[in-house]
């Protein structure tokens, strides 16, 4: 989805960096809006910014600076008053995932009263089953780790809604990952689980707009207030009306619950592969599939999977390259795919031939193969 949402911007006209932080805010002596707002005698005018993949560093210029960095947020403010206090309060949510015949194909269940008073779940999930979650304070960190206590709290509890005769074993976990929620601190309240989910905006002296909190299922409404709040303090002229609402991520336009049939029809893929495609870039799954190499046998044509067990293809490895903005491993194998997610030791065994592939796509030396090799096993270790 944050894939998604980064091509649409650009598809409407934004400029896009990647692997790409902020390390300092650039600020001026304030010329309009002094006093409104709160706002006071210096406003942020741009940013230092550094590429993380080189270590260059160069500035931005900006009308204003917008912080909507999930549980990064105080790390930004800090930027802007090193005696900024803290609005997000992180909370680490764990996850795991366990052989699809842990949970019925299209059903799943929720429980939001446990032994301790947390929710767990487990649903189905891309073949596999999906179950979780915890909710602990936790540190801000780049690769959250979950722990092990975290893993069994989880086993125990979805043990009561099985078989007597089923026993979760640890070693059925195929990955387990740990995720921060930026929660909206308050202060009367001591539990992360007790936080509030809401949203909140603010603005701090030198026009910093801080947009912290929320969820997936409001982001839409996030960024239109977000938005809306930016171009009465940064002064802007919009030329229309906010259109969030109505816009259309990128592959949607030409989506149908058909369309898989189509690419077999035209390519020559695997069913499960094909829907695969469909469910997962929509109408650019015609893009993907056309980068698809010849199988070399009668039936696929085209389509060499990465891993046996999963319907994920050598050809999303090439689209991740040349559409998604991919620069690593870890960026292919967990934040333009899924397969790091459904199971750590598939996607160990099929790291070499994806960094075989981005090396041909990238120009990678033998060295950088080395490195990223060794950087994603280090990653998929830690699931």
């Amino acid at each position: 989805m944050n894939v998604a949402l980064a091509l649409t911007a650009i598809a409407h006209g934004a400029v896009v960096a990647n692997h790409v932080e902020v390390v300092r805010l650039l600020k001026k002596k304030r010329v309009t809006n002094v006093g409104l707002f709160g706002l006071g005698g210096e406003e942020i005018c741009g940013a230092v910014v550094r590429d993380c993949m080189t270590g260059e560093e160069w500035e931005v210029g900006a009308k204003g600076v917008i912080n909507a960095t999930g549980p990064f947020t105080d790390g930004i403010r800090t930027l802007d008053e090193p005696t900024a206090s803290s609005i997000v309060a992180p909370s680490a949510g764990v996850h795991i995932i366990l052989p699809g015949y842990y949970s019925p194909r299209n059903m799943g269940l929720i429980d939001p009263s446990t032994s301790d008073g947390r929710v767990i779940f487990f649903l189905p999930w891309q073949g596999n089953t999906i179950a979780g979650t915890t909710d602990s304070p936790t540190a801000v960190t780049p690769n959250p780790l979950p722990t092990e206590e975290e893993i069994q709290w989880i086993l125990h509890e979805i043990s009561n809604y099985l078989s007597p005769d089923i026993k979760v074993r640890r070693a059925d976990v195929l990955a387990a990952w740990s995720g921060i929620r930026p929660l909206v601190r308050d202060p009367s309240k001591g539990s992360t689980s007790k936080l509030v989910r809401n949203h909140m905006i603010h603005v701090s002296k030198s026009g910093l707009l801080t947009v912290a909190g929320g969820k997936w299922t409001t982001y839409r409404a996030m960024a239109e207030e977000g938005v809306g709040r930016a171009v009465e303090v940064f002064d802007l002229k919009p030329t229309g009306a906010c259109v969030t609402e109505e816009v259309k991520l990128v592959g949607s336009h030409g989506w149908s619950k058909n369309m898989f049939v189509r690419l077999i029809q035209h390519y020559g893929l695997e069913t499960e592969v094909a829907k695969h495609l469909c469910d997962s870039y929509g109408d650019r799954a015609w893009a993907v599939a056309s980068m698809a190499s010849r199988t070399g046998r009668r039936w696929p044509v085209h389509g060499r999977r990465l891993a046996f067990a999963y319907p994920y293809i050598e050809a999303e490895v090439r689209y991740a390259c040349r559409r998604e903005y991919a620069c690593t491993a870890v960026d292919v194998i967990a934040r333009r795919t899924r397969l790091a997610f459904l199971n750590a030791d598939t996607t160990l065994d099929a790291l070499p031939r994806i960094i075989d592939i981005m090396a041909t796509e990238l120009d990678w030396s033998s060295a950088r193969k080395k490195h990223e090799l060794e950087t994603a096993t280090i990653f998929l270790q830690s699931m």
